[in-house]
């Protein structure tokens, strides 16, 4: 098979009439943590210094196309009105008028994170740096540098010949006019305070948005249905179309939309379209919908429908996905969202299916805690990227899998027929949660009236009878949070409230799937400008500016100059902060600028939570330092080619600059350590003196190796035989090995006794068999040359379909290269004697370990068709020898 990413089926829905189809010139972008596949786009030309913009008008916003997930972009065809509208510009990059005016009144730092690293920090309990995708990460040949460098790319091809760029205000947007690059400290504004007084004005305006912004009211419709992999033969009108007045947007999810095998390796689903024209079918009849986007992974897809009216309104559509099953990547289990701009409201929503099983609640916490950090919106024009919590409204909706506990399945069923469901909510594993605050924190919920939507035997409202009878539980949810930092923290008004719940129903007369659908029906009161009184409050300001202009220079004093990490370990984030603090009387603006001759103002494995922005006078804001080392960092840190001391520098425009030094201690680690040097290493690799690492990393890793004679020698790193042997012995009856993601924590653990002790036969490794499964592929895929070197890559593939041939080829390798990779073989082939018990077969890992053990170098990166091609050659090649007898 063929592997792929994300759909890319654009659905015609001329035959819907009550749906109006979008032009070819109206399209809108969309990114995801992962599309190997993505086309390349043409550069866009240079852009040129633009001067200030007058206040903003609704008229003349971009329309949009609907569009699905695969990551292409395209320019809207519009005039630019006479006075600019409200972010009237597109996502990818339209030429436009527009002052971008997306309030914060809460916080006071204009802040924008570095576009080398599009995917920001995630919590201090995560794995880092991971595709979304279970299938890009097992056949992918790229490493986890090229999501970043594709986001990157997008970002500056999607810029146009007149587009502003976009500066954030907490969770505010602002459009700023001058070119400006934080990574070198190239800065082409001039540096003293008159340079930054446009930007200034967003600023102050920010602060007064109450002041010429009024609200309006649109009925939000908000669905959600676990289809159970089941094919639409019903019509979707109780649920989709229930209410008497037509919502003005629609914002559907489904899960298990797909449950067939191909829908993890090929782009498209028939059941995607399938479901997609069911639920056009059924949309209100009393208006005109346009399809605004749809985003898909695996089973769980998204869909957002827009009356016709509003759609000019709606700008800066744009989607990304996340994949939370194994290694944090498989896409059975994650979610999918989509956030866009309605007038100058921003909203974001996320379609997500949770870990499955009643006694899994850490692992659903652990999965919402993923989706928040991994997923990013990436605003190409603001070279930013926007949490799913940095938007004024956010609406959760999905089946969340969280069950009822403590009590027998029995007494739930008849509490429920007596509709007595206070017990049951007391034990609800989702409100227990939130009231301990382990997810959803701000969130809200609407009251439980309604029956469990889960488990009923299919075509029937009869609870489950198959052999498992699941208990009853509400697994499919919708709650929805409001921005903190809309209110004015300065305003004495009661804080106002944008969402109100108008109805929160599930529906029952749908009987297609093992659960049953649920709808909420919100009013959300959505900002608008007032133009008159938005140019009375600027001519306000701008004279309120004009007196501080001559006054004094900028000023600032810093809680700390020296951070010291301690001792870092692979994978274990290490958080310092530093507090600026602005002691003068005029707006600071800061940024960190890199030192001569360095492209990046600090090395790759930080990350600084604000590297620029603004400080109001007599304003604090803390900046967060964050040291993590990941698979692509650790193989220079234990070579000793890097340390892990740095000194940033934090530029004052039109002031000093400051030097903040960074001190820390890399605890060399088996995981980013060569094959051939593990396999020299007679002691645990943290007893190893540094200089005795480095000269054992540069052995290469081709025909048999130079080896002084008094040194023992390996065929396979005794940390390699510690996880076979550990799983060989108790994870061969596993069920969905390799399909289960482990826990961080227990991670820790097993790379700790990995690093500091020695194997014995009567050692066994910390954690759940799924978490030494799962170090055991990222053991792998840290090795800095994979168990069949580059060089064999393309000579391998060539190969594929002949064994003999191949084993000749792999003859040429290290020895101890093929002892590994014989020896991963016959694991694997172990572990098929047991397929019915532990879910495996030759198809899946061949999947799964072909991206592992064979990938390319860099250089060596292909796109599109080619790299399907190459994904399932290196796949074949693994499987050919899982199908034969291993001779070594």
């Amino acid at each position: 098979m063929m592997e792929g990413t994300s759909s890319n089926n654009h659905i015609n829905a001329s035959q819907i009439d009550n749906l109006i189809e979008l032009t070819e010139n109206h399209k809108v972008n969309d990114l995801s943590e992962f599309d190997p596949l993505a086309n390349e786009k043409p550069t866009q030309p240079k852009r040129p210094v633009r001067p200030p913009p007058p206040p903003p008008t609704n008229r003349g916003s971009t329309q949009i196309q609907a569009s699905t997930n695969r990551g292409s972009t395209h320019a809207p065809a519009r005039a630019p009105p006479p006075p600019p509208s409200p972010r009237s510009h597109t996502v990818s990059g339209t030429t436009s008028e527009s002052v971008l005016l997306k309030f914060n009144e809460n916080s006071s730092a204009i802040t924008k994170q570095p576009a080398r690293n599009p995917v920001s920090r995630s919590d201090l309990g995560s794995f880092k740096n991971k595709s979304a995708s279970f299938v890009s990460y097992l056949s992918s040949n790229e490493n986890d540098n090229h999501v970043a460098e594709e986001m990157q790319e997008r970002k500056l091809e999607n810029r146009s010949a007149s587009s502003p760029d976009v500066t954030h205000i907490g969770n505010s947007q602002f459009v700023k006019f001058e070119p400006f690059d934080g990574a070198s400290g190239h800065n082409e504004m001039a540096t003293k305070f008159i340079g930054q007084r446009e930007q200034l004005m967003q600023l102050l305006m920010a602060k007064r948005q109450d002041d010429y912004t009024k609200r309006e009211p649109f009925r939000i419709f908000a669905g959600t249905w676990n289809v159970n992999g089941q094919f639409p033969t019903q019509e979707l009108d109780p649920w989709v179309g229930c209410d008497e007045e037509p919502p003005d947007i629609y914002l559907v999810g489904f899960q298990e939309l797909d449950l067939s095998k191909e829908a993890f390796v090929f782009a498209e689903s028939a059941r995607e379209e399938e479901w997609l024209k069911c639920v056009k079918h059924s949309l209100h009849p009393k208006a005109k919908y346009r399809l605004i986007k749809l985003n898909r992974l695996v089973g769980m897809m998204l869909l957002v429908f827009a009356q016709e009216r509003h759609v000019p309104h709606i700008t800066n559509v744009i989607a990304h996905q996340v994949g939370t099953g194994l290694l944090g990547k498989m896409g059975n289990k994650g979610g999918v969202g989509v956030r866009f701009d309605i007038h100058s409201s921003t909203i974001c929503v996320v379609n997500s299916h949770l870990a499955a099983h009643s006694e899994e609640v850490q692992r659903r916490n652990q999965d919402y805690s993923d989706i928040c950090q991994r997923m990013r919106f990436a605003d190409p024009q603001a070279e930013t990227n926007c949490t799913v919590l940095q938007h004024d409204v956010l609406i959760w909706l999905g089946d969340l899998n969280y069950r009822i506990d403590h009590m027998l399945p029995d007494l739930v069923k008849e509490l429920i027929e007596d509709q007595h469901y206070k017990p049951l909510l007391e034990n609800d594993q989702l409100l227990v949660q939130r009231r301990v605050g382990s997810v959803f924190k701000g969130f809200e919920e609407g009251d439980l009236t309604f029956r469990p939507t889960y488990k009923y035997n299919p075509g029937t409202d009869q609870w489950d009878t198959s052999e498992k009878c699941r208990m009853p539980a509400w697994c499919d949810r919708i709650l929805w949070r409001e921005s903190a930092l809309q209110q004015n923290a300065n305003s004495s008004k009661k804080p106002f409230k944008a969402v109100n719940l108008l109805k929160y129903r599930s529906h029952p007369a749908l009987k297609i799937s093992d659960h049953k659908p649920v709808s909420a029906l919100f009013k959300l009161d959505v900002k608008i400008i007032d133009q008159e009184k938005y140019r009375k409050v600027y001519e306000e300001e701008i004279r309120r500016l004009d007196r501080l202009e001559n006054e004094w220079l900028p000023t600032m004093a810093l809680s700390n100059h020296t951070l010291d990490f301690g001792v870092v370990k692979f994978q274990c984030p290490s958080l310092q902060t530093v507090e600026l603090h602005n002691t003068g009387q005029t707006p600071c603006h800061f940024e960190f600028i890199g030192k001569l001759g360095d492209s990046n103002f600090c090395k790759p494995w930080l990350t600084v939570s604000k590297p620029k922005g603004y400080v109001m006078p007599g304003e604090k804001v803390e900046l967060e330092f964050e040291v993590y080392v990941n698979k692509n960092t650790a193989p220079m840190l234990n070579r000793g080619q890097e340390g892990m001391d740095d000194i940033l520098i934090l530029h004052l425009v039109g002031g000093k600059d400051f030097f903040i030094t960074l001190t820390g201690k890399y605890s060399p680690s088996c995981f980013g350590t060569s094959i051939e040097a593990l396999c020299r290493m007679n002691k645990p690799i943290t007893l190893v003196e540094q200089k005795e690492i480095t000269r054992l990393s540069t052995i290469r890793a081709v025909g048999e190796n130079q080896l002084n004679t008094s040194e023992k020698s390996l065929q396979v790193p005794k940390e390699l035989w510690w996880i076979l042997d550990h799983l060989h012995k108790h994870a061969r009856h596993q069920p969905d090995l390799f399909q289960q993601p482990g826990l961080h924590h227990e991670f820790q653990k097993i790379q700790e006794s990995l690093d500091s002790t020695l194997p014995t036969n009567k050692t066994t490794l910390p954690g759940s068999n799924h978490s030494v499964a799962e170090a055991l592929l990222l053991f792998l895929e840290a090795l800095p040359e994979p168990v069949i070197p580059f060089q064999y890559y393309t000579p391998c593939l060539e190969v594929a379909e002949n064994l003999d041939l191949a084993k000749e080829l792999l003859k040429t390798m290290s020895s101890r290269h093929r002892s590994v990779f014989y020896y991963l073989l016959a694991f694997l082939q172990e572990l098929l004697k047991y397929k019915d018990e532990n879910n495996l077969n030759d198809h899946l890992l061949g999947t799964a370990f072909s991206g592992l053990l064979l990938r390319p170098g860099e250089g060596h990166r292909k796109t599109g068709f080619e790299a399907r091609i190459e994904r399932q050659k290196s796949t074949n090649f693994i499987k050919m020898f899982l199908r034969n007898k291993i001779e070594e």
